[in-house]
Order: C-alpha cells, then structure tokens, then sequence
C-alpha cells in the first residue's frame, strides 16, 4: 500500500500543534499563510477527510487529524534520530547507545563515565534521552533506550547490573525545627508538606518504605516534576523531601540544606542498570552497562 502524505505534510500537523495561529504556523515551516492553506487542503485530499476544523479563530484538529498528529511526531522524531545516527557513523561512530535515566536519578556521575567509556570504546557513542524519566521500563521495552539507570525494585523480565546500595535521607532546609536529631520518625515527617516528583509512588521507594508502611500520609503534597525544583521548593522552605544520597551530592555541596536519617534503621534502596533480556554479553550497550558498573560507585 502506497503512503499518501509526506513529509512535508506531518511537519505541518506537528507545526500547526505547536504555533497558536496558522500564521506563526507558517513563520515556523518558512511559508506564507497561503501556501500552508494550500498545503492543509493538499493533505485532506489525499486522505479524503477533515484535518482541522476552525474555532474562535483556531485551526482545531480533527479525530483524523489528532491520529495523523500522532504519527507525525513519532515518525519525525525517529527520522531525527536516524539521521543524527547517520552523522556519526560519517565521523567514526559504529554504534550509538542510548541511557534512560528515571526521574529520581541524578546526572553528576555521569562525565567522569563518559570519559572512561570514550577512552575504552572510541566507536560508540552514548546518548541521554531525557523524556523517559517517568516510565523508563516502557522505554527499554519498546527500544526507544538500550539500558536505564534506576533505583527501588524493578519490574520481571530485564537483565540486571546491580552497582551499589544507597540510603535515601531527610532534605529539609538548614535551619529547620527537626536539624540536629540523630534520626526522625514517619509521623515528624508526615506532619509536614512534602515536595516530590509526582504523586504516583515509586515501587522500593519511600512511599512503600515509609508512609504505606506505617500507614500515614504527608499533610500536603507539592509535586515538582524534576530534581532542581524539588530541590529549590525544599531550600526555600516550602516542604521536605526524601531523596537518595547519591542523587543529594552535589546539591549538598551548595549548602542551604540539612539531611538526616528516616527511622532508626534508615531507607535503604539499590541502584542498578537495567538491559533487556535478550541484550547480547559484548553488545555496546552491555559494554558501556559494564564500563558505569565499573566507574559509578566511584562517583558517589
């Protein structure tokens, strides 16, 4: 079966999704508004159907057209990569490994790695695909990541490189009411607002540890998305927050935080890398896998 549309058209969806207005959609595809009409009638007449429909002065997207959105973005997105996989194997580059990296982890280990694999391995070339960070299993499945960095219990059916044991600490601004005690207790940190990534809880981690544990909940929750804002709502006294001390380090060196211990016994979490099953011994992605089993204990 013959294909359609072209590129031209699913940069168009993508750039009409985009811009606010079929004009700024225009500037943005480097055409005149005229010519972009054109190009919108072109398209649903060679899918017999409406793309867009106008309202308040907008072009809105049909159910079709969300679908033919949908499929732009992911075959431009994949084109984008081809072609940038393409530009490095111009300059020596046989291989490309991509690294998930879960919303938890941090990235200060990460040059010192880099640096040790490039020395070993000068043909493979190591990319970090920031936008899995929430879900980096789905990614590794689906081979949108060659191996993730995680922490907490993972999920069946991955190979796993375990690198090393973590405590996960109070964060709290220095000059907080609890600084100073040797330990606090799930009810004290319970009792205040608590910063976090997203509300949907970590498996091993430290609503499994500690709130389902011991059956309480934070009396508010702020949710930040990403390590910089949760770490900048906690300096500024906006909440605490329970983070991993490999993750902590270079923040801590800035000052303006405290960290102590949850429960006398601590929270405990173990980072490792994660391959798919059927990922080959002498893969690159199981030799960078081994070069950071190597390097990033080293780093903490």
């Amino acid at each position: 079966m013959s294909v359609r549309v072209s590129t031209r058209h699913m940069q168009m969806m993508v750039a009409l999704s985009e811009a606010g207005s079929l004009v700024e959609a225009a500037q943005l595809l480097g055409l005149t508004q005229s010519a972009l009409s054109h190009r919108i009638k072109e398209a649903e007449r060679l899918l017999n159907t409406e793309l867009f429909y106008r309202q308040h002065k907008k072009l809105v997207p049909t159910s079709a057209g969300k679908r033919l959105l949908h499929s732009s973005r992911l075959v431009l997105a994949e084109l984008e990569r081809a072609e940038a996989d393409i530009n490095k194997l111009s300059v020596g580059i046989e291989h490309v490994v991509r690294l998930g990296n879960e919303a938890y982890g941090g990235y200060h280990w990460l040059p010192a790695c880099l640096a040790a694999f490039a020395r070993e391995q000068p043909t493979i070339s190591v990319e970090i695909i920031p936008d899995v960070s929430l879900d980096p299993y789905a990614a590794l499945r689906t081979g949108r990541i060659d191996l993730a960095l995680t922490s907490g219990q993972p999920p069946e059916g991955f190979q796993c490189r375990r690198l090393f044991r973590d405590e996960m600490r109070l964060v709290l601004p220095a000059g907080h009411e609890l600084a100073g005690e040797d330990w606090v207790s799930a009810g004290q940190v319970a009792a205040h607002t608590y910063v976090t990534y997203h509300t949907q809880p970590g498996k091993g981690r430290e609503y499994e540890q500690l709130f389902s544990h011991y059956r309480l909940l934070p009396a508010r929750v702020i949710r930040a998305g990403v390590t910089e804002a949760v770490i900048a709502l906690v300096k500024e006294g906006f909440g605490l927050t329970i983070m991993p001390e490999w993750v902590l380090t270079p923040y801590l060196a800035q000052g303006g935080l405290n960290t102590m211990r949850v429960t006398e016994e601590g929270l405990h979490l173990d980072w490792q890398l994660l391959l798919r099953r059927d990922e080959a011994p002498d893969s690159p992605a199981a030799r960078f896998a081994d070069c950071l089993t190597r390097v990033a204990p080293v780093t903490r």
